[in-house]
């Protein structure tokens, strides 16, 4: 650049020698100083010309390059914008898949909670459905069981008649003689007094054991107590009314009397006194 600017500025002194010498032939009036701003302003304008040229020549690959590092930089910058909007598009996906992630198992739990409850609810329902089913189920087998409770109650005193009646002609046949017709009446007699309890046996009324039995009072009702040195006391030692039980129930406690064990001897001093008193009245 400083060659080119040299050359110039010869050339330029060259023309204006010669330009000078014309004119001092031509007989101008210029002063030197004049001439001097001339020479200087056209090597100026023609150095800026020989400049701006240069500069121009160097520049333009310049900004070639820059143009092209420019497009170059703009196809990075979209490509990082796309890996970005990409990236984000694709955690704002993940986000929103895991938000409905998280709404859809606390929608399932709830339902699930919601399930439970109420099978909770529909298991106690149907424990108390079966709990009155089998409590009425009870209730009708002990109605079933017991119903036919007064009618077996009213048969006790024909039962009671029967038995006395046996009882009287077993204490007659004991003191006279019996005839063949009473023997054969007695024996029906007994015979119906079999088929009847063996009837009512079957519907559930059996007969209390009571002679020889350990008293018990939910089954036994004390007339008397008495003194007894075959029977143990406690023991029963007769029966004055037989009793019945229908099935698990006492229907009618049998009334008995009960045996208190041994008698007390009496004592050695009453005896004295006894002999005595004969004694005397002799």
């Amino acid at each position: 650049m400083a060659e080119v600017k040299e050359i110039h500025i010869e050339t330029e002194e060259t023309e204006t020698e010669a330009s000078a010498d014309n004119d001092s032939t031509d007989g101008k009036e210029k002063t030197l100083v004049e001439r001097m701003r001339e020479i200087a302003e056209t090597a100026l304008d023609t150095v800026k010309s020989e400049v701006k040229k240069e500069i121009e020549e160097r520049i333009a690959p310049v900004e070639k390059t820059a143009a092209n590092l420019t497009s170059e930089v703009k196809e990075e910058v979209e490509s990082i914008v796309q890996r970005v909007r990409e990236q984000y598009e694709a955690e704002r996906e993940d986000l929103l898949h895991t938000e409905i992630e998280k709404e859809v198992e606390t929608a399932v739990q709830q339902v699930h909670e919601e399930y439970k409850a109420e099978r909770d609810r529909l298991l106690r329902t149907a424990a108390e459905a079966e709990n009155t089913k089998k409590r009425l189920q009870a209730d009708y087998q002990r109605q079933l069981k017991f119903a036919n409770e007064g009618i077996l109650e009213g048969m006790i005193p024909v039962l009671d008649s029967l038995e006395a009646a046996i009882k009287s002609v077993a204490e007659q046949g004991e003191t006279s003689d019996t005839s063949p017709t009473f023997t054969t009446f007695n024996e029906g007699v007994l015979l119906v007094h079999k088929q009847l309890l063996d009837a009512l046996k079957i519907h559930g009324l059996t007969p209390i054991e009571a002679v020889g039995e350990t008293f018990d009072p939910n089954q036994h009702e004390a007339l008397l107590v008495t003194a007894s040195d075959d029977v143990p006391e406690g023991k029963i030692i007769e029966e004055f009314r037989r009793g019945y039980m229908l099935r698990t129930r006492v229907l009618r406690a049998s009334q008995v009397v009960v045996s208190q064990g041994p008698a007390e001897e009496e004592t050695s001093d009453d005896v004295p006194d006894d002999t005595d008193a004969t004694d005397t009245t002799e």
